[in-house]
């Protein structure tokens, strides 16, 4: 378990955090701009969840003052490319939280995790055109935008703009050696 001031990420277990990402995903909000839907079930969770164990190393997002699921942070599972250890990061949490700083602090508990402990090299996330909080999320953290690829957007059934994003290790140690 990582710990910061707000929040705990705590890595996940079906059983003991399935009802309360239920309730996280029963925001709407959050599923604007991704592929999933609002679920009909605590079943439907526990099948997303266990689905999310095969490509993902998995945390929750805890809040300290309730105890409760607020969202959840996924890393996908590293792999090698180019001589380079890269993975993929995305993450949803409950619209109540959004700006609040939450998801800075989880971002960074994640970070100092991912990079310094399991020495991935650089992170990968992608975003849909028009989710403009994910991007400022994204870009915040030290995210820069590598590449835009257009794609069939599920929901919409358009052509839509796909922003791919990149966050080195390399960057993280510059942006954290400035905040000293």
């Amino acid at each position: 378990m990582m710990r910061g001031n707000l929040i705990a990420l705590e890595p996940m277990d079906i059983k003991k955090h399935a009802e309360g990402y239920f309730n996280v995903s029963q925001d709407e909000n959050i599923h604007k701009y991704v592929g999933n839907t609002v679920p009909v079930s605590i079943d439907d969770i526990i099948k997303l969840l266990n689905s999310y164990d095969e490509y993902f190393v998995n945390w929750m997002i805890i809040s300290n003052e309730t105890q409760d699921v607020i969202g959840i942070i996924r890393l996908g599972k590293p792999v090698i490319e180019n001589g380079l250890l890269v993975a993929g990061e995305s993450q949803r949490l409950h619209s109540n939280y959004w700006r609040k700083g939450y998801m800075r602090e989880a971002k960074k508990l994640f970070y100092e995790y991912v990079f310094n402990e399991l020495s991935v090299d650089v992170l990968y996330a992608d975003v849909w055109e028009g989710n403009i909080n994910s991007i400022k999320s994204l870009e915040s953290s030290g995210y820069k935008l590598i590449e835009t690829q257009f794609d069939i957007f599920s929901k919409s059934g358009k052509s839509t703009a796909k922003y791919i994003y990149s966050f080195t290790k390399e960057d993280y140690l510059m942006r954290k050696s400035s905040e000293l």
